[in-house]
């Protein structure tokens, strides 16, 4: 029973964890930014692998199939 109390609240963990590394590392919107664009930013500028990991989960979600239109990858 902890365990499915545990794993029901891991994606609120989640969430929270990445708009707190999101503040920390000053990362741009990832509605704006295509998958590519949000991987090759996380290479760039995050030095931490487990952030790293965690950040490119939780903003590849939401990045954009075309910035340039109103579609997002995980929808």
């Amino acid at each position: 029973m902890k365990k499915l109390l545990f794993l029901g609240l891991l994606p609120i963990i989640a969430l929270a964890d990445c708009a707190s590394l999101m503040a920390k590392y000053e990362a741009p919107e990832p509605e704006s930014k295509t998958m590519k664009q949000i991987e090759r930013w996380i290479n760039k500028k995050v030095k931490d692998a487990n952030d790293a990991a965690v950040l490119k989960e939780c903003m590849v979600a939401r990045a954009a199939d075309n910035p340039n239109q109103v579609s997002v990858a995980g929808k």
